[in-house]
């Protein structure tokens, strides 16, 4: 980690005005670059955002005078992804099938390169990042507790009345209880099994830690809470205790247990390192130190879930319900399975719209929605096509665009919440553009969807 950096702040889909000469040295096709890319003749920043070094060819960071090139991207829609993540987590239906189906997809929601030394950032910059460890550790660790925590053998011993465990040590029963005239007691030697590993003390040191992240900016009455005191129960009878750099030493993870690997790595990124660190004064919180892990957020996807997340809370659910996301519209009349499509042919066998509402009663597509990580100020034919060819499959008679935004709003078109649109197929079509932000009014949801 060099000791000083050259900062570099941009947005996501945003164009990388200044041609410096760093800029021709990233290697564009490394995904710790977070996507920055060339297209028409111009450097342009992806659907990520983050904090990270920028790497150039060879896999090495991009340095200059001894500097280190950092970036910090924002995203330019002002949303803000802790909160969007801390929702989405908290969704029990679909969380981990989104996330799994991403993976089978090659993507991700986000990625924290803990094997990366930290980055050291000015005082006077601020940023949640921690909030973003601690949600992804509690995650892991869930998954981890669900599997089964490393337990160690140990030799125990007790004078049991009227039972024998493992073996009776016989010198020792003999001064303790036969001398004593207590031939109804047994001096038992035993092997026995405690979670209570050096592993298992900082993983939950680490949960301890990450509660305290979380409490400082959430009130946390979801499914990561629930998952954390799940952990903490798993570990109830692990000792609570200070852990120092020195006892990653003696971690062992090998074996059966390899699957700890992961976590002990996270664990000591989050617990050997100041991150985001505050102190009171008053009534406020003051940034004395920022060191931050490398990290990227998926804007696309995370904004994409964020939304489905949010009407599934809103909607009413006597009426509608969300179509599962991973659900296919087979194209092929009679066909119920994708093996069964017909192959060899250029028309896809099947589409997947990001959001179809579906009447409770009928069971019958209601609207269907598409979810853009994008402005709305300008129109695109390959959206356009999109959206239309998914009402034309799904029959629904009101249709639209979902889009980020500083705040929840309906776009107005003519003076009316939305467009009636001209096809022979659907009478009365109409379409919406609804804005999504980081607060949603129901009562805004709720006059798109009746």
């Amino acid at each position: 980690m060099a000791s000083k950096i050259i900062l570099h702040e941009f947005e996501d889909w945003d164009e990388i005005k200044k041609k410096e000469e760093f800029i021709q040295r990233i290697d564009m096709s490394r995904e710790e670059n977070f996507g920055i890319h060339p297209y028409k003749g111009k450097i342009w920043t992806s659907g990520y955002v983050g904090v990270g070094r920028l790497y150039g060819y060879g896999g090495r960071p991009l340095v200059s005078d001894g500097k280190e090139h950092v970036a910090v991207i924002n995203s330019k829609y002002h949303v803000d992804p802790w909160k969007m993540l801390e929702k989405v987590m908290a969704d029990k239906e679909e969380y981990d099938d989104y996330v799994a189906e991403l993976e089978k997809n090659g993507k991700f929601l986000f990625k924290v390169f803990y094997d990366q030394s930290v980055i050291k950032l000015d005082q006077d910059q601020e940023y949640d990042a921690d909030v973003l460890y601690a949600l992804s550790f509690i995650n892991s660790c869930f998954d981890l507790c669900k599997k089964g925590v490393k337990k160690r053998m140990i030799h125990q011993e007790d004078n049991y009345n009227a039972r024998i465990r493992g073996r009776i040590d016989i010198r020792k029963n003999i001064r303790k209880n036969t001398v004593n005239g207590r031939n109804d007691r047994f001096y038992c030697k035993y092997i026995d099994f405690t979670a209570d590993t050096i592993e298992n003390r900082i993983l939950k040191a680490t949960l301890i830690k990450c509660k305290g992240i979380l409490g400082k900016k959430f009130e946390l009455k979801s499914e990561v809470m629930s998952r954390l005191h799940y952990c903490l129960n798993v570990l109830k009878g692990v000792s609570s205790t200070k852990i120092k750099i020195k006892d990653f030493n003696d971690v062992v993870v090998t074996g059966l247990y390899i699957y700890y690997k992961p976590l002990i790595k996270q664990a000591k990124a989050i617990l050997t390192k100041k991150l985001n660190s505050y102190k009171a004064e008053g009534e406020s919180a003051i940034n004395k130190s920022v060191f931050v892990i490398p990290y990227m957020i998926n804007m696309e996807s995370l904004f994409e879930f964020y939304v489905r997340t949010v009407l599934k809370e809103i909607l009413d659910s006597n009426k509608y319900y969300v179509r599962k996301f991973s659900e296919h519209i087979l194209i092929e009349k009679g066909i119920t399975r994708d093996e069964d499509a017909l192959k060899g042919i250029h028309l896809m066998s099947y589409c997947i719209p990001d959001i179809i509402i579906v009447e409770k009663t009928t069971g019958k597509p209601a609207y269907v929605f598409d979810v853009k990580y994008k402005s709305n100020a300008e129109s695109q034919r390959n959206d356009s096509h999109q959206l239309l060819s998914y009402v034309l499959l799904t029959g629904v008679k009101k249709c639209g665009f979902i889009f980020p935004g500083e705040k929840t709003e309906i776009k107005k078109m003519r003076n009316n919440d939305s467009l009636d649109v001209t096809t022979p197929f659907i009478p009365q079509l109409q379409y919406y553009e609804l804005i999504v932000g980081n607060k949603v009014e129901k009562t805004v949801i709720d006059s798109v969807i009746a």
